[in-house]
């Protein structure tokens, strides 16, 4: 990491104790909330934040079940999920560990957690929202709802996100400079939003899949595959929608775009580790191509070659 990067982020990063529900609720800036503890014994809280331009994203921690009502900004919304697989009621409805809680911005909530419960929470402000195309609007988060929950996110796809926000929020800091994490927190988002949605792909023909695929192809070239590549980089670069790109690759390849930039890759880091000369470590070459976690790397690499990458350099040197 260099000291540019370090010192992003180290300016962004942010930890607050506090010893008092009060002031737990209080160090939560720009929202309306107040907290009653509930349990008895002195209150013990922590929160870990990010603050992007668009985004707040944070990881709370409290010692004793609270009683909280809060709001945030007009505009706005909140997801929230439990980051230490206890669960909690929002506006009196019991909800499980793994379900994507959302509140619209301008709408009065109230969140009833237990003892030593942990949350990640994103606040995306009205910015977030103004910064999309018309079509993303369309196509993400309806804020006329009045659901207390995102349907149609599996628990797979929960559990990475929540892998990823332990990282960015750990505080030692992170690879990637404060830019990058906010891109792919952005489009991670809107994935998510898109996903909770129930509307169909639009129909798009063969032509047009021939068409779309071979920019995409023109685009995701080996250097701009070793950085971060987010979805909403591509769909601004071939000029299509998340929905049509989705469904483009679903006919073409049968899998999800994240899920082909991942094995490709994946093919690149095997090649790599197959024919350096130079001596790099596994995490050397995992980062080099946007893994940004050492054993979701090797998981994913096990699974698609059935071998190891310590395997791969083994077979290598023999």
């Amino acid at each position: 990491m260099d000291e540019l990067t370090l010192k992003n982020n180290a300016l962004m990063m942010s930890s607050i104790h506090s010893y008092d529900a009060n002031h737990q609720a209080a160090n939560l800036v720009n929202w309306q909330q107040e907290f009653d503890q509930l349990s008895q014994g002195h209150f013990i809280g922590a929160i870990n934040e990010l603050h992007f331009p668009h985004i707040h994203a944070f990881r709370e921690d409290t010692s004793h079940s609270l009683r909280q009502q809060c709001r945030i900004e007009d505009g706005g919304l909140w997801l929230g999920f439990s980051a230490n697989d206890k669960s909690c009621r929002i506006n009196n409805e019991p909800t499980t560990f793994n379900q994507f809680l959302c509140r619209s911005g301008g709408q009065d909530f109230e969140l009833l957690t237990p003892d030593h419960f942990s949350i990640y929470g994103l606040v995306l402000h009205p910015s977030f929202f103004s910064g999309l195309t018309e079509q993303t609007k369309e196509e993400v988060y309806d804020s006329s709802s009045d659901g207390l929950w995102l349907d149609n996110i599996a628990v797979d796809e929960l559990h990475k996100f929540r892998q990823y926000l332990s990282l960015l929020l750990a505080p030692k800091g992170n690879h990637w400079s404060s830019i990058t994490h906010e891109s792919i927190l952005h489009d991670a988002i809107l994935a998510l939003l898109t996903k909770a949605q129930r509307t169909s792909f639009a129909h798009v023909t063969s032509p047009q899949r021939q068409r779309i695929m071979a920019r995409v192809q023109e685009y995701l070239t080996e250097s701009r595959l070793k950085s971060p590549v987010t979805m909403s980089e591509i769909c601004s670069a071939v000029h299509v929608s998340r929905r049509t790109l989705q469904y483009t690759f679903a006919q073409c390849y049968g899998i999800s775009p994240k899920q082909y930039i991942q094995v490709i890759r994946l093919n690149q880091a095997r090649r790599m580790l197959q024919s350096s000369e130079e001596f790099l470590t596994i995490a050397d070459v995992a980062f080099n191509y946007g893994f940004f976690h050492l054993g979701q790397f090797c998981q994913s690499y096990k699974r698609l070659f059935g071998e190891t990458p310590r395997q791969t350099l083994q077979y290598k040197s023999n």
